[in-house]
């Protein structure tokens, strides 16, 4: 068998592999977002490749322009937390919003001179981007009427905040070798599609 390969190898296959150790993925945003100010020319690409861990990416063709990933764990929102990706949504994105397959609210048409009112918008009614894109651990999902339908075991809504409310923002898992994506359930139909998830925690049904 073949030695495992060296840094400097594994570097060179894939760079991006050391713009997360230089940097911090997630200690980027306050020069970037300096740098925003200055304009978009401004921004080196590996900065650019960094505000992914922030939920940022290109929007196509790159003239400026972002979509923004929100993580929603278990996909629910409380109502004045949708009003505000609502706000933002008409107020810098267009009037549009998408609902993603792993329970994130994505917007775009997002000018990076407008991401720090933003964030601080966001911040302010509870929701978060960070690791919404990147190596990192994605979106927490669940079952979407966990809590409400009678069959499921028991509800999962605070296991899988306890687990968002740990890994959201936590350096730790900030820098993996790949996305990592988690989901919990008990719905007895796999409700929350495990197949298209890393970790898939879930109740198996019993059969006829």
């Amino acid at each position: 068998m073949s030695s495992e390969p060296s840094y400097e190898e594994v570097i060179r296959r894939n760079p991006r592999e050391n713009e997360g150790r230089e940097v911090p993925p997630l200690d980027v945003l306050d020069e970037v977002l300096e740098l925003m100010e200055r304009g978009y020319e401004a921004v080196a690409e590996e900065d650019m490749v960094r505000l992914q861990w922030w939920g940022l990416y290109h929007d196509k063709p790159r003239l400026g322009y972002f979509m923004m990933r929100i993580k929603i764990p278990n996909g629910i929102l409380k109502p004045e937390q949708a009003r505000v990706i609502g706000e933002i949504s008409e107020h810098f994105g267009r009037g549009y919003a998408e609902i993603a397959n792993r329970q994130n609210i994505q917007l775009h048409w997002i000018r990076m001179e407008d991401v720090p009112e933003v964030f601080s918008l966001l911040s302010e009614g509870g929701l978060t981007t960070a690791g919404g894109c990147g190596d990192v651990v994605r979106n927490v999902t669940g079952y979407p009427l966990a809590g409400v339908n009678p069959e499921e075991l028991f509800d999962t809504r605070p296991t899988v905040y306890e687990i968002a409310n740990y890994i959201y923002g936590n350096r730790k898992y900030s820098n993996l070798p790949r996305k990592h994506k988690i989901t919990v359930s008990s719905c007895v139909y796999q409700c929350n599609a495990p197949e298209i998830h890393c970790n898939a925690l879930g109740r198996v049904s019993p059969g006829p």
